[in-house]
C-alpha cells in the first residue's frame, strides 16, 4: 500500500518485480542525539536536514556540533555574516583539501580533446586515484594519515597546533573523509571567524552548551549536524505470504537481493567511491536477470545458500575494522547478515565488481527460480 501525499489517499501498486532505489538514509529527518537541557535552551537547535527558511544567522554565534562533510560545508557559508562559528566536535575527522576543479580536464580541453573523451579520461582518473588512496590507507595508513595532516596544516600554518582537534586516532578511510574545496573551511578558522572545540557535552544551559571539560560554549543557534538516520529499504514494512520479514534475518547476495525475498533488488553503493558507479553495475545486473527469466519463462527468483554454503558464518552487513561511521552502526542490526564467501558480501571494490558482476552465473543455484 503506499499513500498519495497530496491527498492522503490509500492506493494498492502492484508489481512482478520490486526495484529499490530510495537510498539508505531516512529523508524526513536527521539523527540529533538527546542532551539533558535542550529544551531549557532559549536560541534555536536545527538539524541540517530539515534547515527552516525563516533562519537568520546574521550576528549570531553559532555552534555547529559535528566534524564530517556537513560541518565542513556549513561552516564556510555560515562564517562570513556570523558573530563566530564554532564547530563543536567530540573526534576529529580527516580532511582533504583541495582546489575545487579538475585541473586534467581543463588541460584537455586546451589540446583540443572532445568532450567525450575528456569525460572518459577524467572518469578513469578519478576511480584510479580513489582506489590507490583507499588501498594506500589500508597498506601504509600512518604515511597516508601524514599526508592527510600536512594538507591540512598547509592552510591553518605551521604554528597551529593540529592535536587535538585535526587528529583522528583511528586510521583513514574507517569513516568518511571530507573533501574541503579550496580549503574554505580551514580559512575561515585561519580568519578567526571560526574556531575547533574538541570536547563532550555535559548539557544544555540557557544560553548555550556547557562542556565535560567545566567549559561553556554561549550560542545563539545550535546546528546538529550529527549525521542521518539509516534508511533499510524506506522503511517499509515488508512481510511475504502474511508474515512480516525482517531483513536483519536474511543474508544479502551481493548486496543486491536477500535470501528468501522474492523479485526484489536493492541499489546500494560504495561507500568510499561515486554511489552511482555501483548503480549502473546493479541495473546491469538487474536487466540481465530479468532478460534471462523472460527467456525460460520464470515468474519468480529468490536467493538461497546452497548446500556448500551450509554452516557458513553469518556476520555483520560490514565490518567494523574496516568501515565504522555512526550512521553505520547504530543501525547495523537492521541490516541483512553476509556470508564469508564473496557471492554473500557487500564488496566495497568497484574494480572487482565491475568484473565480476557482469559475469554472474544467473543458472547457479543461489537463485531459485519458480514458473
Amino acid at each position: 500500500m503506499a499513500e498519495r501525499t497530496a491527498t492522503g489517499e490509500q492506493v494498492r501498486v502492484t508489481a512482478n518485480f520490486l526495484w529499490m532505489c530510495q537510498g539508505y538514509y531516512r529523508h524526513s529527518e536527521g539523527y540529533t542525539p538527546e542532551w539533558d537541557g535542550m529544551a531549557e535552551f532559549k536560541g534555536r537547535i536545527v538539524h541540517p536536514q530539515t534547515w527552516p527558511d525563516d533562519l537568520d544567522c546574521s550576528g549570531k554565534k553559532v555552534v555547529v556540533i559535528g566534524s564530517g562533510a556537513t560541518a565542513a560545508t556549513l561552516v564556510p557559508s555560515l562564517a562570513p555574516g556570523c558573530a563566530h562559528v564554532t564547530v563543536l566536535q567530540r573526534s576529529p575527522t580527516y580532511f582533504i583539501p583541495g582546489r575545487n576543479k579538475i585541473e586534467i580536464a581543463d588541460t584537455l580541453r586546451e589540446l583540443g580533446v572532445s568532450e567525450e573523451w575528456i569525460h572518459e579520461i577524467v572518469r578513469r582518473k578519478i576511480l584510479f586515484d580513489q582506489a590507490t588512496f583507499t588501498r594506500r590507507s589500508m597498506s601504509e595508513p600512518e604515511v597516508v594519515k601524514q599526508e592527510l595532516l600536512a594538507g591540512v596544516r598547509a592552510h591553518l600554518g605551521p604554528d597551529y597546533n593540529l592535536d587535538p582537534h585535526f587528529m583522528p586516532s583511528y586510521r583513514p578511510w574507517r569513516q568518511r573523509i571530507a573533501f574541503v574545496p579550496d580549503g574554505d573551511l580551514f580559512k575561515g578558522i585561519a580568519s578567526g571567524k571560526a574556531s575547533v572545540v574538541t570536547d563532550e557535552i555535559e548539557r544544555f544551559t540557557e544560553t548555550g552548551i556547557k562542556l565535560q571539560s567545566g567549559d561553556t560554549l554561549e550560542a545563539d543557534i545550535v546546528v546538529t549536524a550529527t549525521g542521518f538516520n539509516l534508511n533499510v529499504l524506506g522503511d517499509i514494512a515488508f512481510s511475504i505470504d502474511g508474515q512480516p520479514l525482517n531483513f536483519a534475518d536474511t543474508v544479502t547476495y551481493r548486496g543486491m537481493m536477500f535470501t528468501g525475498v522474492p523479485n526484489m533488488a536493492w541499489v546500494f553503493g560504495y561507500f568510499r567511491a561515486s554511489w552511482t558507479l555501483r548503480a549502473d553495475l546493479v541495473a546491469d545486473f538487474v536487466c540481465r536477470l530479468l532478460t534471462h527469466m523472460k527467456q525460460h519463462g520464470h515468474r519468480s527468483v529468490v536467493p538461497a545458500l546452497r548446500p556448500e554454503d551450509a554452516g557458513m558464518e553469518l556476520l555483520p552487513w560490514i565490518d567494523p575494522e574496516n568501515f565504522n561511521p555512526g550512521y553505520l552502526m547504530r543501525g547495523m542490526h537492521l541490516l541483512p547478515k553476509r556470508g564469508t564467501k564473496p557471492e554473500w558480501q557487500h564488496s566495497q571494490d568497484y574494480w572487482t565488481e565491475k568484473d565480476e558482476l557482469p559475469k554472474i552465473d544467473l543458472d547457479d543455484p543461489a537463485f531459485v527460480y519458480a514458473r
